[in-house]
């Protein structure tokens, strides 16, 4: 019983240390299969094994994780360095153990009642301090979000999965050799140093992308702050062209007047001083909606897109019926992405003869949706395979924005991207989930 106690306590410690720090839930059936996998291990391997068990337990968990994860690499370094974490302070904790009962190691490990209260005391421990973890990595620090840097991401993954399997690797190898207490302690001491220094270069390296992060964001911000400026001057060289073309039509129109030409006047007005009457009306109204985007950066990046629409005689429509405060993303990225999509949007639609582009963004509960649709010719590729890098329907050597998106939205698991053509429309629509309510 005290054995089937301490296997099932084991089991969970590693069951924590998994599912506990992932950035998302896994479903109820496969949070089971994977908990039962481990226990499985620990039940009918560890006695025969030994530490060497445990092998066996991470390559499972790592086959789980290539199965049913999205960003796979980020995930695994999650559980590697839960891992790291509950072997690090089970050593602390027998320590403290053995220094409060005045006991040995040996003695510690050996006493059946003390090690069965021990297991059931670590792995309540753990499981409440994993799950704390897992909610300041992810809901506080949103490490994925600057975790997006693949090198960088490799780097840390191979970093860990070695200090794992130097762990496991001096378990296995210890336990071979009949290691003494003495010596399984003082592993235990280099263990924890590894640890922490592990932690904190995890912690500068997340500090460093941080500032990284924010640079780049304030270099975006001042870029389509510069667009957007230049455009707003454009429209003011427009502005004054157009006042100063405005004493002319009034004297063209007196002209009409003296001579009591009525018909003359009716056609000159229809023809020449309505449509730019009506392209100023509508030129401002479809502006103004963007003042529904409380975010100057991105609302800089669509004024400077439209306007340019607008210029090269793209109809563009907008639809901003309520504000938008929480882009529930990364401002820097959720720019890049709608910059991807408009560009692309010009380039197709200036092949079609109805040059269309429609913009639309709204709330469904908290949950935020943007829609871009836009005229085109039919794509020469399948929908699925234009995301792919250097897949395009424009020519060679194209393809890399959606590819970019793509990759933008792997680091974002509250992300639903979806990609139609219905002739001759082309659509993309990104839905922007406030929280991830689903399992899978």
């Amino acid at each position: 019983m005290n054995n089937l106690i301490c296997t099932l306590a084991g089991s969970l410690c590693i069951y924590f240390s998994y599912v506990n720090l992932l950035p998302h839930k896994y479903s109820i059936f496969k949070r089971a299969l994977i908990f039962l996998y481990i226990f499985n291990i620990f039940f009918f391997f560890e006695g025969t094994l030994g530490q060497t068990s445990t092998f066996l337990t991470s390559i499972g968990i790592i086959i789980f994780t290539l199965l049913f994860a999205k960003n796979r690499i980020f995930n695994l370094c999650c559980y590697l360095f839960g891992y790291i974490y509950i072997v690090a302070f089970n050593y602390l904790f027998m320590w403290i153990a053995g220094a409060l009962l005045k006991m040995d190691m040996e003695a510690l490990l050996t006493h059946e009642k003390l090690t069965v209260i021990f297991s059931v005391t670590y792995c309540i421990f753990s499981g409440i301090t994993t799950k704390l973890i897992g909610w300041y990595f992810h809901e506080n620090l949103k490490i994925s979000n600057f975790y997006i840097n693949k090198h960088l991401l490799t780097a840390v993954f191979i970093d860990l999965l070695f200090l794992v399997f130097l762990y496991i690797f001096n378990f296995s190898y210890g336990e071979h050799l009949g290691y003494n207490y003495g010596v399984i302690a003082l592993n235990g001491i280099i263990f924890l140093i590894l640890f922490a220094i592990t932690a904190f270069l995890m912690y500068y390296i997340y500090k460093i992308t941080l500032a990284e992060q924010a640079y780049k964001h304030r270099m975006a911000q001042f870029e389509n702050l510069r667009t957007y400026t230049d455009r707003l001057e454009e429209s003011y060289g427009v502005m004054r062209k157009f006042k100063h073309d405005y004493m002319n039509i009034l004297s063209t129109l007196s002209g009409f007047l003296k001579e009591n030409d009525m018909e003359s006047l009716k056609e000159y007005y229809g023809e020449r001083i309505l449509p730019i009457s009506r392209a100023f009306t509508e030129s401002d109204t479809k502006l103004g909606t963007l003042s529904n985007i409380k975010s100057t950066a991105l609302k800089s990046l669509l004024s400077s897109k439209f306007v340019y629409m607008m210029e090269i005689g793209i109809k563009a429509e907008i639809e901003l019926t309520e504000p938008i405060n929480d882009l529930n993303m990364d401002c820097l990225d959720l720019s890049r992405i709608i910059g991807i999509f408009l560009d692309n949007s010009i380039e197709a639609t200036m092949e079609t003869e109805e040059k269309e582009v429609r913009f639309c963004m709204f709330y469904k509960e908290e949950d935020l949706y943007l829609i871009i649709q836009n005229t085109a010719i039919p794509p020469i590729y399948a929908i699925s395979e234009l995301r792919s890098h250097e897949i395009s329907s424009k020519g060679e050597n194209r393809g890399v924005g959606l590819f970019n998106v793509d990759t933008i939205l792997n680091n974002y698991e509250n992300t639903i991207w979806n990609t139609t053509y219905e002739e001759p429309y082309f659509t993309q629509e990104l839905i922007l989930m406030h929280k991830i309510n689903k399992e899978y």
